[in-house]
């Protein structure tokens, strides 16, 4: 492998592992936090996202002002093909912060898919359109006079993971995986390792070799 590849054929090879390999290989490098909370999890079954970040911030607010919404319109507009939006919410816990008409518009320019540490709206609207979102929670609240965008393209935490433009957002049934940009194609690349692996220890489990045998095999189960 080279590392060439370009982030269409990353995404698609990334797409076709599943997120718990990949967090192995992060453990294994000592980076315990990069999984998003647990009840960050896909709008619907099958859904599956894997691309370089562009991160959103924004605050509770009880205040609308159409300008508050210009971060968001400049973010949208620089959306590169493939990339992943991530939201830092700020906590807020009331607003959809996601919702049909933002899918669309930010589909168009050829995201790959949202994940949001808050909420989405017209749910079977963006599910009937394909496109992959991840939330903590589903609500039909629109965002002006509870919610706004403070800046885009800077570095964000959601739980206790460090979320950075550029680190590759992976999301599967699991969950959300946050991979370094540093070391997205090396991990890539050893977590399809661990799969083939897998498939070998599930191959002779099956055939009733002991599991313990097959760990000190393998060097994992």
């Amino acid at each position: 492998m080279t590392a060439d590849l370009s982030v269409a054929e990353m995404a698609e090879r990334y797409k076709c592992l599943y997120t718990p390999a990949i967090a192995d290989i992060l453990d294994e490098r000592g980076r315990f936090q990069q999984i998003l909370p647990p009840e960050i999890q896909a709008l619907a079954p099958g859904m599956r996202l894997a691309g370089p970040v562009q991160t959103l911030k924004g605050t509770p607010t009880t205040v609308h002002k159409d300008e508050y919404l210009a971060v968001s319109i400049k973010a949208f507009a620089e959306i590169a093909p493939g990339t992943v939006a991530v939201y830092d919410t700020g906590g807020d816990r009331q607003a959809a912060h996601w919702g049909e008409l933002v899918t669309t518009a930010t589909g168009l320019r050829g995201c790959a898919g949202a994940v949001i540490d808050g909420g989405v709206r017209d749910v079977e609207r963006v599910v009937e359109m394909g496109f992959p979102v991840f939330a903590r929670y589903r609500s039909p609240a629109d965002i002006r006079g509870r919610w706004r965008y403070v800046e885009a393209a800077v570095p964000i935490r959601i739980g206790d993971v460090l979320v950075r433009p550029g680190d590759w957002a992976v999301g599967d049934a699991n969950g959300v995986v946050i991979v370094p940009g540093e070391l997205a194609l090396e991990v890539l690349l050893e977590a399809e390792k661990v799969v083939e692996v897998e498939d070998r220890i599930r191959e002779e489990l099956r055939a009733g070799i002991d599991p313990m045998k097959l760990y000190r095999k393998y060097g994992r189960f």
